[in-house]
């Protein structure tokens, strides 16, 4: 796939290279202004082509236990995760931007061989951006070796289809509305885990619908309400009982940078999404689930070189196990940032996280052992090598409590991050599926 991605480069590139430069897409909405400003500072450029372009080496380093604890003994191993991710921009027209991108990406392991994967994901998407309209329509597939979920800390290989769209519609320039789409295929092949077929539990089908307003009083903010409609169907006949429909209303905003300011430079930055969302089982044997859900990722400078963050997650899972079907996951905390100076940044996170099962009367199909509450401290020493070389030196102390026992699996890992070059980019348009 990176082969085909490169030659239609090049000959794309052969033929445009001599082209007279193209106005790129933008029109009046503000996901139309984000497209432009992302293809305008891609990294490369090749006639009207523009490219970003990286490579990415990630968590490499030493893992106490490459399973967290659900296996009777701890699986220490040293580990890596090198990708080279690309993204390539062609602009069409003057209102319409083609949008690829292309993941390899291989995990290492050193002693534990069955875990060593080639992974790849690949996505491609229009955009067309017109005078007060905004449209999106693409799609993607991926196919991966990674870990499955915080219930069942397992690397698995997951296949997955998607296709998406929106429009947006930009009624005046402080509000806008939005439709948006989002489907997908998850395939989880032959996995099994301790008797548990974890493809048959959990294959499925998704298609989830948003309708949403946008009011931006100034550059600066931009809030939102969203209602969400989602469909999730399992095609094994005997898992057909997990069928669900969920329900959601949200609500949020998005700090905003203002033109050619970096994030990090903002004083208070950040985003926010919270709501309500219903899931309702198909089966009636099963208890339906409802709740607070939604993001808050918020960080503030309170004083200079020094910011503090809070983070909040919460949403539902499909479970493993027949007897649960879904489940909550929760995870908040906060954190504190030291620039030490212009090229080097401190920082530090402690975050908590729960699983919430539903409450029935036996709790049936649920195995002991997986009620858990986990506690992670993370450090790391951020440094700027270069303009477009960053290394991060990582240390993590985990620990996940079995609230049936009080006993305690532990977790460390010790590593570093590398990046080099320009990372792949991501337009600032609406999303589907803020439930999850």
């Amino acid at each position: 796939m990176l082969k085909r991605m490169i030659g239609a480069a090049a000959a794309l590139s052969a033929l445009t290279a001599f082209l007279p430069g193209t106005a790129f897409a933008q029109g009046s909405t503000w996901a139309g202004e984000s497209l432009a400003q992302v293809v305008e500072s891609a990294r490369w450029r090749f006639g009207i082509l523009r490219i970003n372009g990286s490579f990415e080496l990630l968590n490499a380093g030493y893992d106490g236990d490459i399973y967290y604890g659900y296996l009777d003994h701890p699986v220490p191993d040293f580990t890596l995760s090198a990708g080279v991710p690309i993204q390539l921009f062609v602009p069409a027209s003057k209102k319409i931007v083609l949008e690829f991108v292309e993941n390899p990406r291989y995990m290492f392991f050193l002693d534990t061989k069955n875990e060593r994967a080639l992974n790849n994901s690949f996505s491609g998407r229009a955009h067309i951006a017109l005078e007060r309209l905004y449209i999106q329509a693409g799609g993607g597939l991926s196919d991966v070796h990674a870990r499955l979920s915080p219930e069942l800390n397992v690397n698995i290989r997951e296949k997955t289809n998607r296709i998406n769209g929106l429009v947006l519609w930009q009624v005046s320039r402080q509000m806008s509305l939005a439709m948006i789409y989002g489907g997908s295929d998850h395939d989880f092949g032959e996995a099994d885990f301790l008797g548990t077929n974890i493809a048959e539990a959990l294959n499925r089908k998704e298609h989830v619908f948003d309708v949403a307003t946008y009011l931006q009083p100034n550059p600066r903010v931009r809030f939102f309400l969203d209602g969400q409609y989602g469909s999730y169907v399992f095609p094994n006949e005997t898992e057909v009982s997990r069928d669900a429909r969920s329900y959601g209303v949200f609500g949020g905003f998005e700090l905003i940078p203002r033109e050619g300011e970096i994030v990090e430079a903002m004083k208070v930055q950040g985003n926010a999404t919270l709501g309500y969302v219903r899931l309702d089982m198909k089966d009636p044997q099963f208890v339906d689930g409802s709740g607070l859900s939604g993001a808050v990722d918020l960080s503030v400078e309170f004083m200079k070189g020094t910011g503090a963050r809070a983070f909040f997650s919460r949403g539902f899972q499909f479970s493993v196990f027949s007897g649960a079907r879904y489940y909550f996951w929760t995870v908040f905390g906060g954190g504190i940032t030291r620039h030490l100076s212009r090229h080097a940044l401190l920082r530090y996170d402690l975050s908590f996280g729960r699983i919430d099962y539903p409450t029935n009367e036996t709790n049936e199909g649920v195995p002991q052992g997986f009620f858990s509450r986990y506690t992670t401290h993370t450090a790391s020493l951020e440094i700027r090598l270069a303009r477009n070389m960053n290394i991060a030196f990582l240390a993590t102390l985990g620990k996940r409590t079995l609230e049936e026992t009080g006993s305690v699996r532990k977790r460390n890992f010790f590593g570093l991050n590398l990046l080099y070059g320009s990372p792949v980019t991501r337009i600032s348009a609406p999303i589907r599926g803020v439930a999850r």
